[in-house]
């Protein structure tokens, strides 16, 4: 007869135990599992909100422009030249002087025509005298044949004297015509010369500062001449020798290159604004004064000048200084905003596919991705102005709400929602 040792259970009792310990385990783990997939379930539905880029609709100015490049000259200039030829004696001003007008700043050398003003006053002088003479002449032949007509009646004088004192008399009068016709013409060729004798001193014709003289008026294909130099001879006989050039600086113009698809959105008076290279802080405002109907070929496009005209009181507009011209075809105050990227338009042109939108929204219209808990609806939306980087919401889109600008491909992971203010304050 066995007897059972102390602190043993037979297999009958052991087995609802080894249940029981089974059943909590598998219960354990289940709950793990549970708690570990709600996990990674709020990840991705986070993920979901970090991975799109996103900004806000926001409000604040926008600017539909025309952007063009342009050059400053002065508003008005004249190019000095030399009327006369001859030697250049003497240059009295140089680049960078302010002249007055009428004040002397060059000298030709003006010796033939000064010689050539005393000839024509020697034969005005002399054909004066001429006259002089025939006019006696002319009295005393006029005396002579009235004599003869008087005394030929009563056989005091020969028909043959009355004939010649009649002769007499007509060559005298017609002498005398002769003369005075020569001393006009000499007195004509007096007037010549002594305004080519006054051509050899070169007066400012307008007050200003003295430039460098260019090939061309305006425009950004300037070619750049040399200043006159004492000792150089001066042939206006082949074209017109220019000195130099004086401009006034007070008032300068942008002459700015608008290409030929932008020129129908400009129109006369319309605002626009432009900088300089060396100041791109500071926007100088302006309008549109003309737009000249003269194309220009540039690398096989075509191009037309548009002028813009400002003050200048500080003289810090210089000529030929660059400058970025734009035209503001549109603009408003306080409008809804958001990035030109948020757009599916411009999305679909960049290569982005957000399935949603239609392929082709209505004119006027686009359609935008909201983001709103984790999640992306496509929305359309009445588009307005569009500046380079924005675009306006007229219509289907509130202010603060999340736009998307992007993909997940395109933007990198962990680096939290991305949202900004977008256009605000621009």
């Amino acid at each position: 007869m066995h007897r059972a040792c102390a602190g043993t259970s037979s297999p009958d009792e052991a087995a609802p135990m080894i249940a029981a310990g089974w059943r909590r385990f598998l219960l354990a783990a289940l709950i793990l599992l549970l708690a570990v997939g709600g996990y990674f379930a709020w990840r991705h539905r986070q993920g979901a909100t970090e991975d799109y880029p996103t900004a806000k609709a926001a409000r604040g100015s926008i600017r539909e422009t025309v952007s063009a490049l342009g050059v400053l000259a002065p508003s008005e200039y004249v190019d000095v030249g030399a009327q006369v030829s001859g030697q250049l004696i003497e240059l009295k001003v140089g680049l960078g002087d302010e002249v007055k007008e009428g004040q002397l700043i060059a000298q030709i050398d003006p010796t033939q025509y000064a010689a050539q003003v005393a000839v024509d006053r020697a034969t005005i002088a002399d054909l004066t005298a001429q006259l002089a003479s025939w006019e006696a002449k002319l009295t005393l032949a006029k005396w002579t044949w009235q004599r003869n007509v008087q005394l030929a009646p009563q056989g005091g004088a020969t028909e043959q004297a009355l004939e010649q004192s009649r002769s007499d008399l007509k060559v005298a009068e017609a002498t005398i015509a002769s003369l005075k016709a020569q001393i006009d013409k000499a007195k004509a060729t007096l007037k010549v010369d002594e305004a080519n004798l006054d051509y050899t001193r070169i007066t400012a014709p307008i007050s200003g500062i003295v430039m460098t003289p260019t090939s061309a008026a305006y425009g950004n294909n300037w070619s750049k001449l040399d200043i006159a130099h004492v000792g150089q001879v001066l042939n206006n006989r082949q074209n017109a020798p220019v000195l130099l050039r004086i401009g006034k600086l007070e008032r300068m113009i942008v002459r700015a290159q608008v290409s030929e698809a932008d020129v129908p959105r400009l129109s006369l008076g319309m605002p626009a604004y432009f900088t300089t290279l060396g100041r791109q802080d500071r926007r100088i405002d302006a309008t549109l004064q003309s737009l000249e109907m003269t194309p220009e070929l540039i690398n096989g496009a075509i191009f037309y000048d548009a002028v813009l005209e400002v003050p200048n009181p500080d003289r810090a507009l210089l000529p030929q200084m660059s400058a970025q011209v734009f035209f503001i075809v549109a603009q408003a105050d306080d409008a809804l905003t958001v990035p030109l990227a948020a757009l599916s338009s411009v999305q679909r042109s960049s290569g982005i596919r957000l399935p949603g939108c239609p392929p082709r929204a209505p004119a006027g219209t686009d359609c935008v991705f909201v983001m709103a808990q984790g999640r992306m609806q496509p929305r359309t939306v009445k588009i307005g102005i569009k500046d380079e980087v924005s675009a306006q919401i007229l219509d289907g889109l509130s202010e603060g709400e999340d736009v998307v600008i992007g993909t997940p491909s395109l933007a990198p992971r962990g680096a939290g929602p991305r949202s900004g203010g977008g256009n605000a304050g621009r």
